[in-house]
């Protein structure tokens, strides 16, 4: 059996924190650009991520979107649409290289599917956080 490493709660809470704050935000477009909305779900998904692997003993290699779907894929598989939403939202924002930094804006019918990729993620971090 793996021991949990400390803190994966937090993480927990922190992705339930950024969740709750990226479904006020749809109500909020005055304010909330599709671009703040979609950093605040790939901040909740990395938390809840973050939870899963920590609950289970280990940290991932990488925190890209891209990164975080193949080491969740080494526990559960996930839907062809999450693992597809997830992989686009990393296509976004390539920022890890300071020599090519990419960045595409997302649109406004981006949306929805952001949100739904954070609920997927959550389900995924209920289920698997709580069996560990």
């Amino acid at each position: 059996m793996t021991l949990a490493l400390s803190d994966w709660e937090e993480f927990y809470r922190d992705g339930k924190s950024f969740h709750k704050r990226t479904r006020m935000s749809i109500n909020q477009s005055q304010i909330f650009t599709p671009t703040l909305i979609q950093n605040l779900a790939a901040m909740s998904i990395e938390k809840y991520f973050m939870a899963i692997f920590m609950s289970r003993g280990f940290l991932p290699r990488n925190h890209t979107m891209f990164d975080l779907v193949e080491e969740i894929k080494q526990i559960v598989p996930i839907s062809p649409t999450l693992e597809e939403t997830l992989l686009y939202m990393d296509s976004l924002q390539q920022i890890c290289s300071i020599d090519n930094i990419k960045i595409t804006l997302p649109k406004k019918e981006d949306v929805p599917q952001f949100l739904a990729a954070v609920d997927q993620v959550e389900f995924l971090a209920d289920t698997l956080c709580k069996s560990s």
